[in-house]
């Protein structure tokens, strides 16, 4: 009898381990065509996070939607920081700069499939009852209104795209500057987001040691914007930065501006992605991206 209750067991992990398996592939979705993987559900992939929750049941689970779908930046150390949590993005608010430090979010290829039209709705964000810019501080300023998580980003669900118009996710732009290469940069990363099914972006501005500010609130005019992006999805995750000064150059590529995403770290300060395996996160934000990115 104890021998037969010995095999019984066995036989047991031997069928939890043969379905655990078939899960993990299931879950890595391999609908491959040309080199990318299409995600099988309509709602935006969770494959780290169910692979995470497998390895790992005991841990918390993430505050928002828009949190459990990527892989936040760590705490930031001497820098004032209100994290923010909304559908479709996670703010790191800068209550003394009234600015971010920066807006993460996942970007699915379902997503970028807009489902209503662009609702120019600016206010001040309810969420956050600490010091924040207004609308009076951007007025005769100078500068637009410039979206850190893009508005056409957030097409596919009417409350992601009232809350991308909250002013913390916001930042003083020169208005061709958002038009030109930043705004050619976001229309890239659609493109990217359609040809790979998913992207995690995080993206925010540099601030110099005395930077310009504008209107009674003193909003912090940055020096430069920075952004990252990763492919968390793909046989061969790749991740790729870029660093643009705060002015347009007509005619510029994008890829002028792009680095590894180390780099950005190193400039800015902040470490990206930063609850990715070690390993995984070491050999990513090291790439060079030279040749594994098409423009």
């Amino acid at each position: 009898m104890k021998r037969k209750s010995k095999r019984s067991k066995g036989n047991t992990k031997v069928w939890l381990t043969v379905l655990v398996a078939l899960a993990v592939c299931y879950v890595f979705g391999v609908y491959k065509q040309e080199g990318r993987v299409e995600l099988p559900t309509s709602q935006p992939a969770r494959i780290l996070d169910e692979i995470k929750r497998v390895a790992a049941p005991q841990a918390a689970s993430p505050r928002s939607g828009a949190e459990a779908g990527m892989a936040l930046p760590a705490p930031l150390e001497g820098r004032d920081e209100h994290i923010l949590h909304h559908k479709g993005y996670v703010v790191s608010y800068n209550s003394v700069w009234k600015i971010p430090n920066w807006v993460a979010w996942e970007l699915t290829a379902r997503e970028t499939k807009p489902k209503m039209n662009r609702e120019d709705s600016f206010c001040e964000d309810p969420d956050f009852d600490g010091p924040q810019a207004t609308l009076a501080d951007y007025r005769r300023s100078g500068y637009s209104r410039g979206h850190m998580a893009p508005a056409a980003d957030m097409r596919w669900d009417r409350e992601a795209m009232e809350e991308c118009f909250y002013l913390t996710n916001m930042c003083p732009q020169k208005s061709d500057f958002n038009a030109g290469n930043w705004g050619k940069l976001e229309r890239q990363c659609r493109e990217w987001a359609q040809r790979d099914s998913a992207i995690w972006i995080v993206c925010g501005p540099i601030v110099g040691k005395s930077p310009k500010r504008i209107g009674e609130g003193r909003v912090v005019v940055p020096d430069a914007f920075y952004k990252v992006v990763l492919v968390p999805y793909a046989k061969r995750p790749r991740a790729i930065g870029f660093i643009f000064p705060h002015r347009n150059k007509k005619g510029a590529r994008t890829s002028e501006f792009m680095m590894s995403v180390d780099e950005v770290e190193r400039r800015t300060g902040i470490d990206f992605f930063a609850s990715l395996p070690d390993e995984l996160e070491r050999k990513v934000e090291a790439q060079n991206p030279a040749g594994r990115w098409r423009f």
